[in-house]
Parts: C-alpha cells; sequence; structure tokens
C-alpha cells in the first residue's frame, strides 16, 4: 500500500477518527503547492500534521519499548494536544480556491483524469470542512502509510 492522506477535524475535543484515502492529493502535493503559491493561498502541504510519522519512528527506533497505552480520545498512541491542528475555515478557503484553479486552467503534466480526481478528493475534503468551518472547528490532514 502506498501513501495516503487522511483529513481528520476537532470541534471542542470530538475527534473525527474516520476519513477517506485521498491518494492523489498526496501523490501530487507538490503540484497543488505551487498552485496554491501562484493563486496566493495558503500551501496544501502547510496543512500536514506529522505526529503520526513522529510517533511510528520512535517506535521503530525503541523496539524493545512496551506497547504503549492508546488514548481514549483517539484510540492512538497520542492525543488531541499532541496534533497540529489548523482552523477550518483557513482550510475551506485555501481548497476552495485550488480546486477551483484545477477546474479552470488544469496543470501541466496532469491528464484529464488526474485532474477528475483531484477534483473529487478536494470536493471531498471541502464538503468536510463546510460544516467544521461554521461550528468553528479545527483540522489537520496525516500522513497515512
Amino acid at each position: 500500500m502506498g501513501m495516503t492522506i487522511w483529513i481528520h477535524t476537532l470541534e471542542e475535543r470530538n475527534y473525527s477518527k474516520d476519513s477517506d484515502d485521498h491518494s492523489l492529493l498526496c501523490r501530487h502535493s507538490d503540484v497543488l503547492d505551487e498552485i496554491c503559491l501562484e493563486i496566493g493561498v495558503r500551501k496544501f502541504s502547510e496543512f500536514m500534521d506529522f505526529t503520526e510519522q513522529s510517533f511510528e519512528f520512535d517506535e521503530f527506533d525503541n523496539e524493545d519499548q512496551e506497547e504503549p497505552e492508546l488514548d481514549p480520545e483517539t484510540d492512538l498512541a497520542y492525543g488531541i494536544d499532541d496534533m497540529t491542528w489548523f482552523d477550518a475555515a483557513d482550510g475551506l478557503s485555501s481548497f476552495q480556491s485550488l480546486r477551483n484553479a484545477l477546474s479552470s486552467s488544469g496543470v501541466p503534466g496532469l491528464d484529464e483524469i488526474e485532474i477528475a480526481g483531484l477534483v473529487e478528493e478536494l470536493d471531498n475534503c471541502i464538503s468536510i470542512l463546510e460544516g467544521a468551518a461554521k461550528r468553528g472547528g479545527k483540522f489537520h490532514l496525516t500522513l497515512v502509510e
């Protein structure tokens, strides 16, 4: 299995644990960052949270270590306060602008099928962020293997 991106939201202490895979967004994140720079919005990659990788690296580094106790709010080896969160309204604005740019001008080097897939994955993120933004929530993108 390759790398993918999951989108998680946080409202009060309610942490969303489920996400669709966003493999195209992961694969083309450098291209998306370039588009964001061109259109003047926050880069896609700036919304990434690398807590998962840090904990996996630490676990790999310390193989003799006991299994960590799972956090009751996240069911993970780390908690909500260990993660990096971003304002959902900021993400919504950037992702909508990015989606519009992809739809209207395309991307050199990507075919129509890849662009359609990127737009579909962005639409999924946007639909998640719309509700979280209305309620003053936060979000992040996490890289998952």
